[in-house]
């Protein structure tokens, strides 16, 4: 809106903000590797949210793996994540679907008018993905 415009330019004109025209400082490219899409069905294939949400008889653990097994898995894991704005992609798809799914859960169709139109359509490449999960064969 207007008001935000103004209060914008002004926050560019004293040099508190700086808006970055395609890419980063400079006008170099913003880093940004790998895939998210995968990554992001599999994270949400395994979070234990989900599966409290999708199988009735899920019961998650209380306790994590011990440190050293947990250590190797996040390098692992570290290793094989998108980067820079890919990563940031991945994250905000993740929690957009999760979300998504807990609205389902506990709105039923109701959801639908309290889901913004933004978030569905984060998540509606994912939406074969999502009903796998809910219908599994």
């Amino acid at each position: 809106n207007e008001r935000g415009r103004r209060m914008l330019d002004t926050a560019v004109a004293s040099g508190r903000v700086e808006i970055l025209q395609r890419g980063g400082v400079g006008g170099r490219e913003l880093p940004s590797t790998g895939d998210r899409r995968s990554i992001t069905v599999k994270t949400v294939q395994g979070d234990s949210m989900v599966k409290t949400l999708l199988e009735p008889d899920f019961v998650a653990g209380n306790q994590g793996a011990p440190p050293f097994v947990a250590n190797i898995l996040a390098d692992v894991i570290a290793r094989t994540l998108p980067t820079g704005l890919e990563f940031a992609r991945y994250s905000i798809d993740y929690h957009y679907i999760r979300n998504q799914l807990f609205c389902d859960d506990r709105m039923g169709t109701r959801a639908t008018r309290h889901v913004p139109s933004y978030a569905r359509a984060i998540c509606e490449p994912y939406a074969e993905d999502v009903e796998a999960l809910k219908n599994p064969p």
